[in-house]
């Protein structure tokens, strides 16, 4: 479904797998709502997502492997937002097509559908490393590691890089210049296979599952955690140390639990609407194709927007991140004011410059005078004046 100011051409698949195009008038224009709104939740997400990245790369969160599992999910957030603006914002908002060649083409809907895939299921990692160790599983020092974080971030983006490979030669350009699927058993394999069902049950089922499950365990542990910490703490039995590890765990597990509720509000319902607009009649969609497009272009966006809340979503959370943030800020303004006074010290003054010469040639003059008179300098220098 594409949109250009107020005319919406949808292009419809029939049943023969063939592809028709449609044009209609709306009485609203979508374009305005992605330019404000749009442009607003990309621009704020990628600011954000940048920041979360210099965050957890700090040394006091990166040696925590949830840090890591977040630290590339703020990467993966940024791939994510950037094909969403290559492909729907500047297009359906602008009017500026950048899928008109086939490189673009075929790397833009492989780089959408690859990082939401990598995003969901960092997050679902970061949920098993923090289930593992509040289980006081004795493998937890073996999994939650740095190493086999790292391990696994390598092994999931290569995973999810080749289930979403087909993308690479499915699409082509079409006559029109639009990113179509290429022929009509792809086109009966993506509409009514894989961007269906499978990507409902792959993107958002299977992760919502493994975050649900590790999230209650995590609640119910953490509740009689409390219990004991708190008697221990009484009896004196904690020690400082511990206490700020522990309250680093369970910030970064205040982490997950935000993140994992805002993955299952915001991305469900665009899943739903993908599967059900596959089972609507061809009839049904040209008698409403400004509110199907409408509709499309809300769920969409309110996906993205759970890409580029997470920073906001830290900061509000996490005592320890605002903590490292600060930090950050105040190193970058210690750097500014500390190359500033040093090239204020190489500056060269013209007042000290002309002060030192004079003291040279004063010095000079009193040197020369006792040797060729053999009178006290000050009183050579007396009668000269």
């Amino acid at each position: 479904m594409e949109f250009v100011n107020w005319t919406t051409l949808l292009i419809m698949y029939t049943e023969t797998n063939t592809s028709t195009n449609y044009t209609t008038n709306c009485t609203y224009n979508v374009s305005y709502f992605l330019q404000y709104v749009g442009t607003f939740v990309v621009v704020c997400g990628l600011i954000g997502n940048f920041l979360s990245i210099l965050v957890f790369s700090r040394k006091a969160l990166r040696t925590r492997s949830c840090s890591v599992y977040f630290l590339a999910l703020s990467m993966s957030d940024v791939h994510v937002l950037i094909g969403y603006t290559i492909e729907n914002l500047l297009y359906h908002g602008y009017g500026i097509q950048l899928l008109s060649n086939s490189f673009m083409c075929k790397s833009t809907i492989f780089l959408i559908y690859a990082s939401t895939d990598i995003s969901n299921y960092l997050l679902s990692l970061a949920a098993i490393d923090r289930c593992v160790l509040i289980s006081n599983s004795p493998y937890h020092f073996r999994f939650c590691r740095q190493s086999t974080a790292k391990f696994l971030i390598g092994f999931v983006v290569i995973l999810f890089s080749l289930i979403n490979s087909h993308f690479l030669y499915g699409f082509r350009i079409d006559q029109t210049g639009s990113c179509l699927p290429s022929t009509n058993l792809y086109i009966a394999f993506y509409i009514h296979h894989y961007d269906s069902y499978i990507d409902i049950i792959k993107t958002v089922l299977i992760p919502f599952t493994i975050i649900f499950f590790c999230n209650t365990f995590i609640i119910i542990k953490y509740t009689r955690q409390r219990n004991s910490f708190n008697m221990n703490s009484k009896n004196g039995l904690t020690r400082r140390k511990s206490r700020r590890r522990k309250e680093k765990d369970r910030q970064l597990t205040w982490f997950l639990l935000s993140t994992s509720i805002l993955f299952i509000l915001l991305s469900l319902p665009s899943e739903i609407n993908d599967f059900i607009r596959t089972r609507l009649s061809n009839t049904f969609q040209i008698n409403y194709t400004c509110e199907l497009w409408a509709l499309t272009t809300l769920l969409i966006l309110i996906q993205q927007t759970n890409h580029a809340s997470h920073f906001y979503v830290y900061t509000l959370t996490g005592p320890i991140f605002r903590k490292e943030f600060q930090k950050l800020i105040c190193f970058w303004s210690e750097s500014m004011q500390k190359k500033d006074s040093l090239q204020n010290s190489r500056r060269p003054s013209c007042i000290n410059n002309f002060t030192q010469h004079y003291d040279i040639d004063d010095r000079r003059f009193s040197i020369a005078i006792p040797t060729k008179i053999g009178v006290n300098p000050r009183t050579s220098f007396k009668l000269d004046v």
